[in-house]
């Protein structure tokens, strides 16, 4: 009986109905639980919302701790029991459920976001991003583009602690402190202005200019050189096919000869 519990909880059996039903509840009921967040009152349908979320999560912490000796690799149950509350997955259940109670502050309720993280595993357990063939692509433009993304983000780093180190020792009563410069460098790269610190001086304002052209550039690069990999891979895989194709007529003819000479 717990066996099968835990098979379901921990989608152990890939094609069981149960399980995959019991996941996309879990999916579900997380996301669900994530609408109170966006909101600074609380009215009764949020507090409803909150409640059976907090049952759910609640139940579904004692389930998988009732079946943590399947899930834990421990010497006896009763070892798996005790540390189940200490493992990394418990504890972000318990942040997800603990604000509720009013135990601990309400901001964590943001660790439900780990949850659906967690949640998310069902796709690789029916195959969603496993067998995707695109997936696969673009991790492995990754890697071949990976000494190139290194590089842009280097020189951007750089670029972001020169122009903030530059400017706030040329406008030392404009920013309060070197974040705020940090933030402005960062900013005027990626050409969103938010900060309530500018440059008032020329040489500050003659900054920002070069930091917005110099962004216009940047913003770009990381995009073209994962696409100049993504094309590469792709091309790597139309000229592999042709080559399997040969093989396989290469070794139907062998095979049909052999046949016509034990013939």
């Amino acid at each position: 009986m717990r066996n099968e519990l835990y098979n379901i909880l921990s989608v152990a059996e890939e094609d069981s109905l149960l399980s995959k039903l019991y996941n996309y509840l879990n999916i579900g009921m997380t996301t669900i639980s994530l609408i109170p967040l966006m909101f600074n009152r609380q009215s009764e349908s949020l507090l409803t919302i909150e409640i059976v979320a907090a049952v759910f999560f609640v139940v579904d912490y004692l389930l998988r701790w009732a079946t943590a000796d399947y899930a834990l690799d421990k010497d006896s149950k009763l070892k798996a029991f005790i540390a189940y509350p200490i493992s990394f997955y418990a504890i972000i259940a318990s942040l997800a459920i603990l604000p509720f109670l009013g135990l601990i502050d309400q901001s964590l309720r943001l660790f439900r976001l780990f949850r659906l993280f967690r949640s998310l595993r069902v796709f690789r357990a029916i195959h969603l991003f496993r067998n995707s063939t695109s997936f696969g692509v673009l991790s492995r433009a990754i890697k071949r583009q990976k000494d190139s993304l290194i590089i842009v983000a280097v020189v951007v780093s750089s670029y972001i602690f020169i122009a903030a180190l530059l400017v706030f020792n040329l406008e030392p009563d404009t920013f309060p402190n070197f974040l705020d410069a940090l933030i402005w460098a960062t900013e005027s790269l990626t050409t969103a202005t938010y900060t309530d610190y500018y440059p008032t001086s020329g040489i500050g304002q003659t900054l920002s200019i070069i930091s917005y052209l110099v962004g216009v550039g940047i913003i770009a690069l990381p995009s073209s050189i994962l696409t100049a990999g993504y094309l590469d891979e792709l091309e790597e895989i139309k000229g592999a096919e042709p080559k399997q194709t040969e093989n396989q007529d290469d070794e139907d003819h062998t095979e049909m000869e052999e046949v016509e000479e034990n013939n």
